[in-house]
C-alpha cells in the first residue's frame, strides 16, 4: 500500500463542532489505512476537548487565540489620520508574513513527497497561499454550508479568491456544486459527510423511548426556540413524551427562560454537551432539526443512521439529500412552528407510520456509510495524482 501524507486544516482542531467531527472521522479512517495524518489548526479553543486521536500531531498556528481582522488599505486611512487602523493593518500584515513562513516550514518536513491538504474551512487559506505554487502539494477545499449560506456571509469573498485556485473544491450537494460553477469554478466535486456509525434498533423499542431529541450549539441560527414552541403546541396531546436538547452556547439562558415561560420545565430539558452522540441517539425516538441555515447536517445523518425518523426545516439543499419526505421523515418551512408541531404529532400518534419511517431511515442512511465515503476520498486522491492502492478496493 502506498502511504499518503494527509493534512487537515481547521479553524480550531478542538471543540465539538460538526466540521471537527467530520474531519476526525476521516482522519481515523485514513490512519487505519496506514496513511500519515496531521492537523494544522489556525487557533485552538482553550479548555475544549477534541474529537481527534491524541496520537495525531497537531500544529497550532496561533496558540494565543489571535484572529486576523479583514485587510484594509493603508493609504486612505493614513490620509485620514486613522493611525490606529493603520497600525492594526501593519500588525496583521506582519503576523501574516511571519505565520506563512511558519506554515512553509511545517510543510517542508515532507520534503518532495506528495501531500494532500484538506482545508476544512476557507479561513485558513490566507496562511496557505504560498502552498498554491508547490508542485508536491494538492489542496482540497471544503464548504460545510450551503451555497446560499456562503453567499450571504463574509466567507464568500474568500471562497471566490482562494478556492478557484486550488486542486479540488468539494461541496455537500449537487445543487451547491452547480451554483458555484455559475461563478466560473471548474474544480468542483461533491462528497457527503460520513457517519461513523450505523445501528439498527427495533422500531417498537425505539418508539417506547418517547423522546424527541435535537442536538447542536445553542445559538439563534439553530432555531431551538422554534422547536420548544412547536413542542408546547402539542405537549398536552402527547403527555408521556419529552424533549431533550443536547448542546451548549450563548442562547442557553434565553431558551431556559422560554421553557419556564411555557411551563415546560418538567417536559423540555437542556442536557448540555454530549461527547458520545450515538449513546443518546440510541435511547431516543424522533430527531428534529429546526435550523435557519445548514449545509449537510451531521446531526441528521447520525440520527438517521440510528433509525430515527427525522423532521427538519427546509434550511438547505442538503436536507432533501437526507430526508425523503413521507418515506423516512418530514420537511417544513423555516421558522414555521405550526408545521413542525403537526409533523411531530403525526409521527407520535401513528405508531405504524413511525415504524415505517424508522426502518426507511436506517436503510437510506447507507449512502452516508463511512466505507462508501472513504472510497470517494481515495478516488479524489487518485484523480489529483496519488497512486492507486489496495485501500480503494477493500
Amino acid at each position: 500500500m502506498h502511504r499518503k501524507n494527509i493534512v487537515f486544516v481547521l479553524n480550531e482542531y478542538n471543540g465539538l463542532g460538526g466540521a471537527q467531527r467530520v474531519a476526525s472521522i476521516l482522519a481515523k479512517e485514513f490512519i487505519k489505512d496506514k496513511h500519515n495524518v496531521a492537523v494544522l489548526s489556525i487557533n485552538e479553543k482553550k479548555g475544549e476537548i477534541s474529537y481527534f486521536n491524541f496520537k495525531i500531531p497537531v500544529k497550532v498556528l496561533h496558540p494565543n487565540g489571535y484572529r486576523a481582522p479583514m485587510p484594509i488599505e493603508i493609504a486612505p486611512n493614513l490620509r485620514s489620520l486613522k493611525l490606529r487602523k493603520v497600525i492594526k493593518e501593519l500588525k496583521r500584515r506582519y503576523l501574516l508574513k511571519k505565520k506563512r513562513l511558519e506554515v512553509e516550514k511545517f510543510f517542508s518536513t515532507y520534503g518532495d513527497e506528495e501531500v494532500f491538504v484538506i482545508v476544512v474551512q476557507v479561513y485558513g487559506m490566507q496562511w496557505l497561499e504560498p502552498l498554491l505554487y508547490k508542485k508536491n502539494i494538492r489542496i482540497i477545499g471544503q464548504s460545510h454550508e450551503s451555497y446560499k449560506a456562503s453567499k450571504n456571509s463574509f466567507r464568500f469573498k474568500r471562497i471566490l479568491k482562494y478556492y478557484r485556485q486550488i486542486d479540488k473544491f468539494l461541496l455537500l450537494t449537487s445543487k451547491d456544486k452547480q451554483s458555484f460553477e455559475m461563478h466560473d469554478f471548474t474544480n468542483t466535486g461533491v462528497v457527503y459527510n460520513p457517519t461513523a456509525f450505523r445501528q439498527k434498533t427495533d422500531p417498537r423499542k425505539r418508539y417506547k423511548n418517547k423522546t424527541i431529541i435535537s442536538t447542536g450549539r445553542l445559538v439563534d441560527n439553530k432555531g431551538f426556540d422554534i422547536l420548544i414552541q412547536a413542542f408546547s403546541e402539542i405537549s398536552q396531546q402527547i403527555p408521556d413524551w419529552n424533549l431533550f436538547i443536547y448542546g451548549d452556547g450563548p442562547e442557553k439562558a434565553n431558551l431556559q427562560a422560554l421553557i419556564e415561560a411555557l411551563n415546560l420545565k418538567n417536559r423540555v430539558f437542556l442536557k448540555g454537551k454530549v461527547e458520545d452522540v450515538k449513546s443518546v441517539l440510541t435511547i431516543s425516538s424522533i430527531f428534529v432539526l429546526t435550523s435557519r441555515a445548514e449545509g449537510l447536517p451531521m446531526s441528521l445523518i447520525e440520527a438517521q443512521s440510528c433509525g430515527l425518523p427525522c423532521i427538519s426545516t427546509d434550511c438547505a439543499p442538503g436536507i432533501r439529500e437526507i430526508i425523503k419526505e413521507y418515506k423516512n421523515g418530514y420537511v417544513g418551512p423555516v421558522d414555521d412552528i405550526q408545521v413542525i408541531a403537526r409533523h411531530m404529532k403525526r409521527l407520535i400518534l401513528n405508531e405504524n407510520l413511525f415504524y415505517s419511517f424508522s426502518n426507511n431511515a436506517y436503510d437510506h442512511s447507507a449512502k452516508f456509510d463511512l466505507s462508501n465515503i472513504r472510497k470517494q476520498w481515495y478516488s479524489i486522491f487518485e484523480q489529483l495524482g496519488g497512486r492507486k492502492d489496495e485501500s480503494t478496493t477493500e
